[in-house]
């Protein structure tokens, strides 16, 4: 089996891949690491066409028991296998490549201009008139949010590697010649797959900046390629113009919800940073026009006069940015330069820049002195279309909370006893907070009101305060409350927006995520738009703001009943458009779901992706409506930001997403909205089974059993949702992000298609019937069938089996080496003291069952279309779960010969085999370090004025027990954390 070819040589098949330094275990510089792929998946076809006459024959287990007879005989060294795991995954990030410039599409920077100038062509003829063409380019139509969800499994190298392999380009569209590629997989070949590390919160800004400033250098040339058609058009109006089309915005700092790690001073310091990295830009800008239009008249002066304020104000925010990293949030002494900063802002007043009025009417005054200089007119058109749709940031600033951390901020000033949809209080408390917004007045606060406060919710109103006073008073920031679920949360953000002065410059937003949620959301803006303060409110910002969230909401519901509901929920908002109370308001629909198809990323191409969840029905009814829209997506972390790490694919990326908002949806037949009774039966059979999954202890089990402890850390957030002290077990423990890297390492995307083979045996008939007439089916059943494709069943099996004491004990008796057998004879037993295996072997046989079902009636399906998983790509999985299966083995195995110690060590020897079986291994060796220290105590050596030679047990060192069993432990489990890299490149996502 061969991986499809990429336009680049050869990565390396014989010697060392990576650099000496980073390896584990020796390694043997000749051995042929495609012959040794080769051999094991020729053995794992064989074992898998056996498996056809032995229903229990496992190929996975099979094959790993394989590999571990191998290194047990010596026929196979751990080395080998550490340059084989190595090998998968420079294949596995060629393949990951090519898929993504598939999704892609066009690169080439020449063709997308010429596409988009076609586009603005066809679109200016639909318009008909300059006024018209001018709705279009000034409405913001998309937005991207970048933000730091935990799924960086690259370093921003290598993601830059990665993106350079799938467009062959660089940054200003020249092939990459054959020697600049060889090179690059040479780096990639000898670089570990993993994110940076320290992985920092500041780490992740500076690479969401680096794709903003790269998005933004794309939509400079699109709003340039506009203004060129529309000055052909209207020579005398086209200077009247200041595009927007599309715009960005980050989080990346500014997400408190369900965090306490990230302290007031940090958010601010993220937005100073984010201020400092656009002034720059902005600089580099003004300086490169002000040289283009040389001389020292009119225009020369204005451009000087811009740059040197553009200069002053970085420098100023600078020092603020120095002044912010030494605040310490448990150190009060750290305050004072801020105390200093705070009386420097105040005595100067008006001069630091926090408007872009100043600079936008250097612009006007630069523009009517460069009449004529048409390239000239247009680059300080494009400069003032920045400034508008950013302003002094590097994007728009998103904040968000959680609901209950507003209900804990405002409980004694309404008397919140209950919760606040409680029928027998909800109308009170509707009428006290009401009452509140009436008569608050606005209050006065300072850095130090900030650094004091103790209440999250009330603390980030007064952060926003300051950034809006300080940082940049011009751009509104979007305020997201995640778990909204009654009218009364949001109208608590209404109050303390008007406490602390904000309310107009603030877009209030309700994230609706939970089942509760999405059943209720169209309720919870009805309810919202009987209170007059929000009515009023919503005149003033104009426009309705609503997030949903695939993430949290896939995995409870499943993510083909999220895709229903979240659609069903956009239907209902619609209708309540036709309300007075409602025209001239624009609707905002922010869609956080990511790259993976676990929090609901379609697989296919952009418009694919965007179809799914705006879909062309729901499109044609806001035109129909009247209703002026903008849809936002979610880029997530080092997934998302794989789509823009180089400049021809930003421009690709949103020349894809232009062409889509711009060109009219195609009229569609589609049975689903013809049937939706029997689609929403359909979707509540998933549901049903999701619901029950999640509520099953066993399935927490699975989830945690092993974990996180599969995966390298991914982002700066807590992988927990803090609060979840529960000891037992709970799939709720987890995040939505790691709860899918899991189910992809375990072999099998449970939240993705568990539940769809039990909906589909329902009416096959039917189901043939839908997925031939309906396109918007299909395209959500295609996100099951590349969630099936990328799934392997029989690796679940084989990793839980791996837990069953039956199984240890049945190698103990085939096994030769006496020694080996009664180490197998020992795991057996900490197995059958645990119990896990009856526990999981359960869920495993509930979600194999579903995942059977769903194959019986996918064959029967019409015309179906192949995924875009090819079988190498399942052949390697399968491998990689094997090969991962056997480390594992050998760590269980090297686990006990760990040596008998006393309990006076806070810790049991069965407690630390027990942290080994769970793959919690860097815990288990930490501790066997403290206790089998490598050097001995010296503290008694040296001269004492006499002899001994007596000698302590605590003074001997335990350098062989390092060396033999806890580093190689180590190094082991780091293998098969890199196993979970090669894994995450063959299905194209981390969660």
């Amino acid at each position: 089996m061969q991986d499809a070819p990429l336009t680049s040589p050869d990565s390396p098949t014989k010697g060392r891949l990576l650099a000496e330094s980073a390896t584990r275990f020796p390694v043997d510089a000749s051995l042929d690491l495609k012959a040794l792929a080769h051999e094991l998946l020729e053995e794992f076809e064989r074992f898998d066409h056996e498996a056809e006459d032995d229903p229990r024959g496992n190929p996975v287990q099979r094959l790993a028991l394989s590999i571990s007879h191998r290194l047990e005989t010596g026929a196979l060294s751990r080395g080998a296998l550490e340059q084989l795991i190595q090998y998968l995954t420079v294949h596995g990030f060629r393949d990951r490549a090519r898929r993504l410039r598939l999704a892609l599409g066009e690169l080439d920077p020449a063709a997308n201009e010429a596409a988009l100038a076609a586009l603005f062509e066809r679109a200016f003829d639909r318009a008909g008139s300059f006024e018209s063409a001018r709705w279009l380019l000034e409405r913001d139509l998309y937005g991207l949010v970048l933000t730091a969800h935990p799924t960086f499994s690259l370093s921003g190298a290598l993601m830059r590697d990665l993106a350079l392999l799938a467009t062959g380009m660089d940054d200003d569209g020249a092939p990459l010649d054959a020697a600049t590629i060889k090179q690059l997989l040479a780096r990639v070949a000898a670089s570990e797959h993993h994110a940076d590390e320290p992985l920092t919160l500041a780490r992740e800004q500076t690479l969401s900046i680096d794709g903003l400033e790269r998005l933004q250098l794309a939509l400079r040339r699109i709003w340039r390629i506009a203004l060129e058609r529309a000055a052909a058009r209207w020579p005398d109006r086209w200077r009247e113009l200041t595009p927007r089309l599309i715009t960005t915005a980050s989080w990346v700092g500014y997400d408190l919800d369900g965090r306490s790690d990230i302290s007031w001073s940090d958010t601010m310091l993220r937005r100073l940073v984010a201020q400092g990295r656009q002034l720059r830009a902005l600089t580099r800008e003004a300086s490169r026009l002000r040289a283009a239009a040389g001389g020292s008249d009119a225009l020369g002066a204005s451009l000087e006069l811009l740059e040197a304020k553009l200069t002053l104000a970085t420098g100023t925010v600078d020092d603020e940015i120095a002044t912010f990293e030494r605040v310490r949030a448990d150190d009060p002494a750290t305050l004072e330069p801020v105390r200093a900063l705070s009386q420097r802002l105040n005595a100067r007043g008006s001069e630091r820049l926090t408007k872009v009025e100043p600079l936008l009417a250097l612009i006007e005054r630069a523009l009517r002195a460069a009449d004529g200089n048409a390239p000239l007119e247009r680059d300080l058109i494009v400069l003032r279309a920045e400034l508008c749709a950013v302003g002094l940031g590097s994007a728009r600033t998103h904040v968000r909370i959680n609901a209950t951390q507003l209900h804990n901020a405002i409980r004694k000033s309404v008397g919140l006893d209950t919760a606040p949809d409680d029928p027998r209080h909800r109308l009170s408390y509707l009428r006290a907070i009401e009452e509140l917004i009436d008569t608050v007045e606005p209050v006065t606060i300072n850095f130090g009101s900030v650094a004091t406060e103790r209440t999250s919710a009330k603390r980030l109103f007064m952060l926003v305060a300051q950034m809006l006073k300080y940082v940049d008073g011009t751009t509104p920031v979007r305020f997201l409350v995640a778990e909204t679920e009654s009218a009364f949360t949001i109208l608590t953000v209404l109050y303390y927006a008007k406490l602390f002065g904000i309310e107009d410059k603030i877009e209030i937003c309700p994230l609706f995520e939970t089942e509760k949620a999405l059943q209720m959301g169209s309720r919870v803006i009805e309810h919202l738009l009987e209170s007059e303060s929000y009515r009023t409110y919503l005149k003033r910002v104009g426009k309705l703001c609503v997030q949903t969230g695939y993430s949290d909401a896939g995995r409870y519901l499943g993510q083909t009943p999220a895709c229903g509901s979240i659609e069903r929920l956009k239907e209902r908002i619609l209708r309540l458009f036709d309300r007075p109370e409602l025209a001239g308001v624009e609707l905002v629909f922010f869609d956080t779901h990511g790259e993976s198809i676990g929090r609901g990323c379609h697989p296919g191409g952009i418009e694919a992706r965007l179809d799914y969840i705006c879909t062309p029905q729901f499109r044609a009814a806001l035109d129909a409506d009247g209703v002026r829209f903008k849809q936002e997506t979610s880029w997530q972390g080092g997934d998302g930001y794989l789509w823009f790490q180089t400049e021809p694919q930003a421009l690709a990326l949103l020349t894809r997403i232009l062409t889509w908002l711009i060109e009219p949806p195609a009229a569609q037949h589609d049975r689903y909205y013809e049937d939706r009774d029997w689609a929403t039966e359909f979707l509540t059979t998933v549901k049903e089974f999701q619901t029950s999954l999640m509520d099953d202890p066993a399935y927490g089990a699975l989830l945690t059993t092993w974990g996180a402890n599969l995966l390298f850390t991914t982002g700066s957030r807590p992988s927990k949702r803090e609060g979840d002290g529960d000891a037992r077990p709970s799939a709720s423990q987890l995040r939505a992000i790691p709860h899918n890297a899991v189910l992809a390492q375990l072999g099998l995307l449970a939240n993705t298609i568990g539940g769809v083979g039990e909906a589909m045996k329902r009416d096959p008939a039917a189901l043939a019937d839908m997925y031939a007439n309906s396109p918007r089916f299909r395209r959500m059943l295609s996100l099951i069938e590349y969630g099936r494709a990328v799934s392997r069943p029989i690796a679940l099996s084989a990793y839980i089996d791996t837990l069953d004491p039956g199984l240890w004990l049945a190698r103990a008796a085939k096994t030769k080496d006496a020694h080996r057998a009664e180490s197998m004879r020992r795991i057996a037993e900490m197995l059958e003291e645990w119990g896990v295996h009856v526990q999981l072997a359960k869920v495993a046989r509930k979600l194999c069952d579903d995942a059977a079902l769903l194959d019986r009636h996918l064959t029967s399906l019409p015309d179906r279309e192949p995924t875009s998983v090819d079988p190498h790509t399942r052949a390697k999985l399968a491998l990689l779960h094997a090969v991962r299966l056997a480390l594992v083995h050998e760590v269980f195995l090297l686990a006990t010969e760990i040596p008998e110690f006393s309990t006076r060590h806070d810790v049991a020897n069965r407690r630390i085999f027990l942290r080994v079986l769970q793959l919690d291994v860097p815990s288990a060796v930490g501790a066997l370090k403290r206790i089998f220290p490598a050097t001995g105590d010296g503290v008694g050596q040296g001269d004492w004025g006499e002899p001994a030679s007596y000698v302590s047990d605590e003074s001997q060192d335990y350098r062989r027990e390092n060396v033999a069993i806890f580093e190689p432990m180590l190094a082991l489990h780091e293998l098969v954390r890199r196993c979970s890299s090669a894994i995450a490149h063959r299905i194209g996502f981390i969660g």
